[in-house]
C-alpha cells in the first residue's frame, strides 16, 4: 500500500538483437523507456548517436485498417453478445504466432473493396430513385420525353406554383401569345405540373406570360420513350441494384466467420505498435543500441534473467535527489484498497517522495457514500449487480476497480440504510398503509428498518452533527497524515509547530465548549502567533505572520461544514425514495405501485449513485487531500501488452 519504489535502467546491447531484446521486455511488462530527447542536449553525445527509426507508420496505418474491417463487419454482419460476456482467452504463444496477418489483411482488404462498391451500388440507387420521384407527376403524359416540337408547334414540360391560377394563366396567354395553351397534368400540394403547346413563332412571348408566374421548365435531357416506359425500365433497374446490393453484402457477411481472427490480429498490430513506438525512444549506433528507462526495483531480478540472453550491458539505481520529479508512479495496494487507485488517478498521481493516499482515504470514501446513499435496498441492489458483472464478463483495469469500488460503497449503503430505516425508502410502512394494515414488526435482526437507530426524516440535527464530527475526524486524520510526512522527511519541529499546534488549538476550543475552561485555547492561540511566522525575517515580520494565520481557522470550519453535504444527499435520496412510494400508494392497485416503484426507484439509484460519488470525491480532493497531499506525479508507463479485444493468459511452465 505504497508508491512502488523504482529503479533508473541503463542498457546497452547489440543491433542485431534490438527486436528480440524489445520483445522480451514487452513481454516482461515492466520496463518504462524514457524519450532521448533529454540525453540528446548533450551535443558530445549527439554527435555520436541517432535516434533510432521504425515503420510505426506502416503498422498505424494497418491497424486502422483492421479496425474499419471490424466496423464493416459490424455493418454488414452484426453479432449479438451474451450480457456481461468477458472476453475471450488466448495463450501467449498463440497471441506471438504472426503466420496468419497477412491472410487478415487480405481479408480486410476485400471487405473494404467491397463496401467501396456497396457504396457505389447504393450511390447510383439513390440517383435512379431520385429520377423515378421525378418522373411520378408526369405518369399520365403519354407522349415521348425528347419530343420538344413538331413542324409547327413547340412543346414545352414544367412547374408553377400550386397557387398559380391555370385559367388565368391561358387567358394572359391567348391574348399575348395567340395560339398558345398550358394543359395540366398532375398537381401535388406545392407545385403543379404542366405541358404547353404553341405555335413555333410565339414561344419567346409565351415565356414572357409564363416567368410572372413563377413557371420553371422540366428538363429530361438524354431520355426517350414516354413516362411510363421509362418508369419500367427505372424500377427494373433499380430492381438490378437492390439485388447486387445484397450480393455484395452477402459477401462480406461470408466473411463474418473471421471477426474473432481478425480482433486477434488487430490486437497482434497494437502490439507491433507500442514496440515501434519503443524503437523510437533509443539511441543507436552502426553496431549498438542504448536505452534509459525505468523499472519498479521487485522486478529487477526478473530483468536480470530476461538479459542473461542478450549480449548486453546493463546498470540501475536508484535515482537522484533531483530526478525524483522524473520518476514515475506506480500504485501498488491489496485487494481492498487497490479501487481507490482510480479516484486518486481522477485527481492526480503523488508525486515520487509524496504518500499514496488510496488507502488513507478508503474507509472514508466508503463510509461517506454509504451515508449519502443510505438505503438497504438500494445497497444490496448495487452489490449484486456488481458481483454479477464482476463474475460474469470479467472486467480488468479502470473498469473492474470502478466496480470493486462499488461493491464495497454498496455494502456501506445497505449497512447505513439498515440502521437508518431506509428499505426503498419507506417500502414497508407504505404498503402496509396501502392495505390499510399496521406497520409489521420485524424480526429484532432487521428490526432497524421499521424502528431505525437514527431516522434521517425526523432526527436531521442528530444527522447533521454526525456528518460535521465525521468532518472533523477526516481533517485531523488529514492533518495526522501531513506530521507523519514531515517527521519522515526529518522536519520534527514543522510537525510540532504546523500540526500541533493548531491541534492544540482545536483540542481548547472543544474543552471551552464543554465548559471546562479556555486556557487550552489560549495556549493554542498563542503558539500559532508564535510559530506561524518563523519563516519570516524581522520580529515584526513573524509576530504579525502569527497574527495572521489565527485567520486559517475560518477555513477549517469552512472544510468542516462541507461535510453537510452527507446529511443533504441522504435526505434528498430519502425524500424522493419516499415520493415514489407515495406516488404508488395512490394508484390503489398493487400493478400500478409496482409499476411507479420499478420506474421512480430506478431512477432515484441512477441519480444519486451519480451524485453520491461526485460528493464523495470531492470531500477527498478538496478538505482531506488539502491538508496533506502532494500531486503531480507521471504514471508509469511500461512498454507492455495492452489488449482490446482478448485477454491473454500466460502458461505456467
Amino acid at each position: 500500500m505504497a508508491i512502488v519504489k523504482m529503479k533508473k535502467l541503463r542498457l546497452l546491447a547489440v543491433r542485431s538483437q534490438r527486436e528480440d531484446l524489445l520483445k522480451e521486455l514487452m513481454l516482461l511488462g515492466c520496463v518504462e523507456i524514457s524519450d532521448p530527447q533529454m540525453l540528446l542536449e548533450d551535443h558530445e553525445l549527439a554527435s555520436l548517436v541517432k535516434i533510432e527509426t521504425s515503420e510505426l507508420g506502416k503498422f498505424r496505418q494497418e491497424y486502422e485498417s483492421l479496425t474499419l474491417g471490424l466496423k464493416l463487419l459490424d455493418k454488414y454482419a452484426p453479432v449479438k453478445t451474451k450480457l456481461f460476456s468477458p472476453r475471450p482467452e488466448v495463450s501467449q504463444d498463440v497471441f506471438l504466432d504472426e503466420r496468419n496477418v497477412e491472410t487478415c489483411f487480405e481479408t480486410v482488404k476485400k471487405l473494404v473493396e467491397t463496401d467501396e462498391q456497396i457504396r457505389r451500388v447504393t450511390a447510383e440507387k439513390h440517383r435512379q430513385e431520385s429520377i423515378v420521384e421525378t418522373l411520378l407527376p408526369w405518369q399520365s403524359l403519354d407522349i415521348p420525353l425528347e419530343l420538344a416540337e413538331t413542324e409547327s408547334c413547340s412543346i414545352l414540360l414544367g412547374t408553377m406554383p400550386v397557387y398559380a391560377n391555370l385559367d388565368e394563366v391561358n387567358a394572359k396567354l391567348a391574348d399575348l401569345a395567340g395560339e398558345a395553351q398550358l394543359l395540366k397534368v398532375s398537381a401535388d400540394r406545392m407545385r403543379q405540373y404542366l405541358f404547353l403547346v404553341c405555335i413555333k413563332g410565339v414561344l419567346n412571348k409565351a415565356w414572357e406570360v409564363l416567368r410572372e408566374y413563377d413557371f420553371a421548365a422540366s428538363g429530361f435531357q438524354g431520355m426517350t420513350g414516354t413516362v411510363k416506359e421509362n418508369l419500367v425500365a427505372l424500377r427494373l433497374k433499380i430492381k438490378e441494384l437492390a439485388s447486387e446490393k445484397e450480393e455484395l453484402e452477402a459477401k462480406i457477411t461470408a466473411e463474418s466467420g473471421r471477426r474473432d481472427e481478425i480482433k486477434l490480429c488487430a490486437d497482434r498490430m497494437a502490439a507491433r505498435i507500442a514496440k515501434a513506438e519503443a524503437v523510437e525512444r533509443l539511441l543507436g549506433t552502426e553496431s549498438v543500441i542504448a536505452l534509459q528507462g525505468w523499472i519498479p526495483a521487485s522486478e529487477e531480478q526478473k530483468l536480470a534473467e530476461v538479459l542473461a540472453s542478450f549480449d548486453c550491458a546493463w546498470e540501475t539505481r536508484e535515482p537522484a535527489e533531483d530526478e525524483t520529479a522524473d520518476v514515475p508512479i506506480k500504485l501498488k495496494n491489496n485487494r481492498i484498497t487497490r479501487p481507490l487507485e482510480m479516484v486518486t488517478e481522477m485527481y492526480s498521481l503523488p508525486t515520487y517522495d509524496g504518500i499514496d493516499p488510496s488507502p488513507l482515504m478508503m474507509p472514508f470514501f466508503t463510509l461517506f457514500f454509504g451515508i449519502m446513499y443510505a438505503d438497504l435496498g438500494y445497497g444490496l441492489l448495487v452489490v449484486a449487480l456488481t458481483s454479477l458483472v464482476l463474475a460474469k464478463a470479467k472486467p480488468r483495469g479502470g473498469t473492474r476497480d470502478l466496480l470493486e469500488l462499488m461493491f464495497m460503497c454498496g455494502i456501506a449503503s445497505a449497512v447505513i440504510g439498515w440502521l437508518t430505516g431506509g428499505f426503498f425508502g419507506n417500502t414497508i410502512a407504505a404498503v402496509a398503509e396501502m392495505f390499510g394494515k399496521r406497520t409489521p414488526v420485524l424480526p429484532s435482526v432487521l428490526n432497524f428498518i421499521t424502528h431505525p437507530l437514527v431516522d434521517p426524516m425526523s432526527d436531521m440535527i442528530t444527522v447533521l452533527i454526525l456528518s460535521l464530527v465525521l468532518g472533523a475526524i477526516q481533517i485531523v486524520a488529514g492533518m495526522a497524515i501531513k506530521a507523519y510526512m514531515l517527521i519522515r522527511d526529518g522536519h520534527f519541529l514543522d510537525a510540532l509547530f504546523d500540526v500541533g499546534s493548531w491541534w492544540l488549538l482545536f483540542a481548547g476550543i472543544a474543552l471551552g465548549a464543554l465548559g471546562k475552561g479556555w486556557y487550552v485555547c489560549y495556549a493554542g492561540v498563542a503558539a500559532l502567533i508564535l510559530t506561524q511566522g518563523r519563516a519570516k525575517k524581522g520580529i515584526f515580520a513573524k509576530l504579525f505572520g502569527g497574527i495572521a494565520s489565527l485567520y486559517d481557522i475560518t477555513g477549517y470550519l469552512g472544510d468542516i461544514l462541507s461535510y453537510s453535504r452527507l446529511m443533504a444527499l441522504m435526505l434528498a435520496g430519502s425524500v424522493i425514495a419516499n415520493i415514489v412510494n407515495m406516488l404508488g400508494s395512490m394508484t390503489g392497485s398493487v400493478i400500478g405501485y409496482a409499476l411507479v416503484f420499478i420506474i421512480g426507484h430506478s431512477f432515484n439509484m441512477a441519480i444519486n449513485i451519480v451524485g453520491t460519488y461526485v460528493h464523495a470525491s470531492r470531500l477527498q480532493y478538496l478538505e482531506y487531500f488539502g491538508k496533506f497531499y502532494v500531486d503531480g506525479g507521471r504514471a508509469f508507463a511500461p512498454l507492455q501488452i495492452n489488449t482490446k479485444y482478448v485477454d491473454i493468459v500466460k502458461e505456467e511452465n
